[in-house]
Formats: C-alpha cells, sequence, structure tokens
C-alpha cells in the first residue's frame, strides 16, 4: 500500500461505501494509524453520511476515497464539494473511482477526464490523474451490483488534487502605506539670471529690442492675445503671451490705424 505522503501527527479521513469489503477497510485503518501515530488521528467515514457529518472546514491533512481495496465508489459533484470543505488549506485528496473510458452522456460513470474536471470544479488545485488499472472480475461484478453499472470500457483511475492554501471565501485586509506629501514651507531659490530674463521693467519698455506681435484667431479681424519679444544679436528671445480684453474701441483696428 503506498503510504500517500502520511507522517506522523496528521489527521486522515477515509471514505468508504457499501462495495467496500469490512475486513480490507479494516487492514486500511490499522495501517493509516501506524503512520500517524499517537499524535495523528484516523477517521472512518460512509460515503452516504459524509454530508451529515458534524466535520469542522479544514479537519484533515489527507482524505483518502474509494481506496479501500475492491470498492467501486462514485463521487458527487456535492461528495467532492465536501471533501474540499473538510480538508485544511494545502490537503490532498485521494480518489480511486471506476471510468468509462469512451463516452457515454448517459451513463451515471464518468471518464477521467471528466472525474479531473468535477474535482477542479470543487475547488480542488493541481488536480492529476496518477494510475490506471484494469478492474478484476470480482470488481467488474461489483460494479454490476452496487452500481447497476455493466460495460466493457471500464478502468480504474486514481487521482489528486490540493485544497488551496486559503479558506475560499475568506478574506484579509490589506494594508496600504500612503505618506502625505508635505508642503515646502521655504521657497525654492530663483536663479538672479533667470529672473532677470524673465522680468519686464519700465526701461524693458523703451527698449528698441522690445517688439510685441499680435495674435489673430480664425479670420477675427481683431487680435486675441499679443506676444512680447526680445531682440538678440542672430536670434528672438519669446518673452511672455498676454491675452487682450475686448473693448469696442479696438474695432478701428485695421490698415492705417496706429498700433
Amino acid at each position: 500500500m503506498a503510504d500517500f505522503g502520511i507522517s506522523a501527527g496528521q489527521f486522515v479521513a477515509v471514505v468508504w461505501d457499501k462495495s467496500s469489503p469490512v475486513e480490507a477497510l479494516k487492514g486500511l485503518v490499522d495501517k493509516l494509524q501506524a503512520l500517524t501515530g499517537n499524535e495523528g488521528r484516523v477517521s472512518v467515514e460512509n460515503i452516504n453520511q459524509l454530508l451529515q457529518s458534524a466535520h469542522k472546514e479544514s479537519s484533515f491533512d489527507i482524505i483518502l476515497s474509494g481506496l479501500v481495496p475492491g470498492s467501486t465508489t462514485l463521487h458527487s459533484a456535492e461528495i467532492l464539494a465536501e471533501i474540499a470543505r473538510i480538508l485544511r488549506p494545502g490537503g490532498c485528496l485521494f480518489l480511486k473511482e471506476p471510468v468509462e473510458t469512451a463516452v457515454d452522456n448517459n451513463s451515471k460513470v464518468k471518464t477521467a477526464s471528466k472525474l479531473c474536471s468535477a474535482l477542479t470544479l470543487s475547488g480542488l488545485v493541481e488536480v492529476k490523474e496518477l494510475q490506471r488499472e484494469p478492474l478484476t472480475p470480482e470488481e467488474v461484478q461489483s460494479v454490476r451490483e452496487h452500481l447497476g453499472h455493466e460495460s466493457d470500457n471500464l478502468l480504474f483511475v486514481q487521482i489528486t488534487g490540493k485544497k488551496p492554501n486559503f479558506e475560499v471565501g475568506s478574506s484579509r485586509q490589506l494594508k496600504f502605506s500612503i505618506t502625505k506629501k508635505s508642503s515646502p514651507s521655504v521657497k525654492p531659490a530663483v536663479d538672479p539670471a533667470a529672473a532677470k530674463l524673465w522680468t519686464l521693467s519700465a526701461n524693458d519698455m523703451e527698449d528698441d529690442s522690445m517688439v510685441s506681435w499680435p495674435h489673430f484667431k480664425g479670420t477675427d479681424e481683431l487680435p486675441t492675445q499679443v506676444s512680447l519679444w526680445k531682440l538678440l544679436p542672430g536670434r528672438c528671445l519669446p518673452l511672455c503671451q498676454l491675452p487682450l480684453p475686448w473693448d469696442a474701441s479696438l474695432q478701428t483696428w485695421g490698415k492705417g490705424a496706429s498700433e
């Protein structure tokens, strides 16, 4: 028997059904108890009573279902959801179930791919198929008797899945560190040369190197803004751009009008 990674101190659940031979169930439980030791615990649950069990969520590290030798257990979506609920975050499910190798939508027996999908939909992750094996004649007969199903395309498949490292629906408050930017109490120093360059004085207004240039918007006859420029050797330096207030007296603006 594989040990399924079971170690001392772990809590393990074994799920069985009416197809599970009693002696085989007892032998499996004895072997598991030897692995978990006195610090651990092995619980035995009938699959038909699992939904009514009093197990709290996150109760088990490992759950084995359908793994009692001779069992032909089928797992419904409700059973898989309950197994996912009582598994601890990071806990594992090991499951064995007869599957059809041919697709039959009317069959109660799933295909291996549909079984893997069912485990994923129950909330488990890292779902993967471990092995396949043929049914013995006794197991074929058990499927016929307990499941009412007869087929020549049956295999046993063993699948494992893991519960995420958190509870479904759990929440946690996120803390954000927001530092309020303080306003500087001291104004930054201004380069005197730059301040002089962008400051207009009365002398500048009398300077012949100072020129103004009107700006027109669209086809308007009146300027809407005026720019001040300073003529330097080889280039023109823009100083500022000012809006012009509208005034009726400016309607005399036109050819021949004085600036």
